[in-house]
């Protein structure tokens, strides 16, 4: 333990001695973690959440290889009850050259490996040749065609489908792409007046999943630095007390995102609140290595004594604390499904990354928001040429100044009070002044 103790005295005197460069060395390898940040990639396919070991799945898979178990998209087209132009069914000619349309683009697509719908069932009741308008109102008169056309048309004649099948849903990408090509097709096909359609089927819903794992993601990160920011600064008092333990989380959680980018670690539904736990667990370092760091501030030792306390101190329990939490969340590692054991990882890294980084990043920033409250408050400067200024104890010496010996001491105490008179405020009442009329 005292060899510990020994490395973290020399990781706060690194600290004390090079707070910018220490702060350098950080946002140098944040802007790398930055590049893997951007490449981070979301699952949304739920076999790629079960061990591919299973013997389901392995079923599944080889169903796909013979052409069965495809997935499904399918396009419904109906009634546009908000259009001015109200349809009464969807069996007529316009409808039924919308549907070929949309089902002779999607059929091009290069995931997709059949189509189905009204126009290419027609289309084989016409051995293969394309209908005109009359074949078209004589095959709604034809009782044996109706039995084919109710396949795709409901009862109420509302609504019409097209079912397209496809084997991407095992692969996040290829979904994806698939997803996103019919979107565009969609809309550039645009639709006839009185109808609208509808996207569903595997890709399209997983699609969508993976939109509210980001978004979800996102909006839970922000909130949780807010909640987070908010009770800080209550807890300290000041805004730059708050700022500075959020950047070691902000910094961590970059880290984190950086390492999924780089390593292919994806961000499925389980792991997208990572960050916000991360957030949640990691501010806990920070705010007891500040807490101790700042105590001994107001007991009157020096910047250098009271970050050697707080990191010595403080530390030796944090590690203490940090290992406990990584190991419980490596427990995870031991789960059979893939979900369970990739939040296990992103969870020991984010808590790894916020301890080093409240023990190896927050000293300097404290000593750099030293300085900086030095700057910008209004010290009372005074002497022939302002040489001599007044500061609390708690305040950083900038490395320009020093204290003055006794009798300089003396000598800028008789300089004050011939220039400054001390003023203490009125107790009781105030009088009420007369105006002159």
């Amino acid at each position: 333990m005292s060899l510990y103790k020994q490395f973290l005295k020399k990781v706060a005197h690194a600290q004390v001695k090079h707070p910018v460069a220490t702060i350098l060395v950080v946002f140098a390898i944040t802007l790398i973690f930055m590049g893997g940040a951007s490449q981070v990639k979301t699952v949304a396919a739920l076999e790629n959440m079960m061990p591919p070991s299973l013997e389901e799945i392995g079923a599944f898979n080889t169903l796909r290889d013979v052409g069965l178990g495809q997935d499904m998209v399918a396009i419904v087209i109906e009634r546009n009850p908000e259009s001015t132009i109200t349809k009464n069914s969807v069996l007529d000619w316009e409808t039924y050259q919308y549907v070929k349309l949309v089902t002779a683009t999607i059929q091009n697509e290069t995931d997709i490996l059949q189509t189905y719908s009204l126009s290419t069932t027609l289309e084989m009741l016409n051995n293969g040749e394309a209908l005109t308008e009359e074949v078209f109102n004589a095959f709604l008169e034809d009782e044996n065609a109706m039995v084919y056309i109710n396949n795709y048309v409901n009862h109420a004649r509302t609504n019409t489908i097209i079912i397209a099948t496809t084997d991407v849903s095992a692969n996040d990408a290829r979904m994806k792409q698939l997803a996103k090509r019919i979107n565009a097709d969609m809309d550039s096909l645009g639709h006839p007046p009185g109808l609208r359609y509808v996207l569903t089927g595997t890709p399209i819903v997983q699609q969508e999943l993976g939109k509210l794992i980001s978004h979800d993601r996102k909006v839970t990160q922000n909130i949780s630095t807010l909640f987070v920011f908010l009770i800080v600064m209550v807890l300290f008092g000041t805004f730059t007390s708050a700022i500075v333990p959020i950047l070691i989380v902000t910094i961590s959680v970059t880290w984190l995102y950086g390492t999924m980018g780089y390593t292919g670690l994806p961000i499925s539904t389980l792991a997208g609140g990572v960050a916000a736990m991360v957030i949640g667990i990691g501010i806990d370092y920070a705010i007891h290595l500040m807490n101790k760091y700042k105590f001994e501030r107001k007991r009157g030792l020096d910047v250098k004594e009271s970050i050697e306390a707080a990191v010595t101190d403080t530390g030796v329990a944090l590690t203490g604390a940090a290992v406990a939490t990584m190991l419980a969340f490596i427990a995870f590692l031991t789960g059979a499904m893939p979900e369970m054991r990739r939040f296990g990882i992103l969870m020991t890294l984010g808590v790894g990354y916020s301890f080093l980084l409240s023990i190896g990043a927050l000293p300097a920033l404290l000593i750099l928001e030293e300085r900086l409250f030095f700057i910008l408050r209004k010290h009372l400067h005074f002497g022939v040429e302002g040489e001599y200024f007044l500061a609390t104890k708690e305040e950083t010496c900038p490395p320009e100044f020093q204290a003055v010996n006794e009798e300089e001491g003396r000598n800028a105490y008789a300089h004050l009070r011939q220039r400054f008179r001390i003023y203490k405020k009125q107790s009781g009442p105030k009088k009420k002044q007369r105006r002159p009329r």
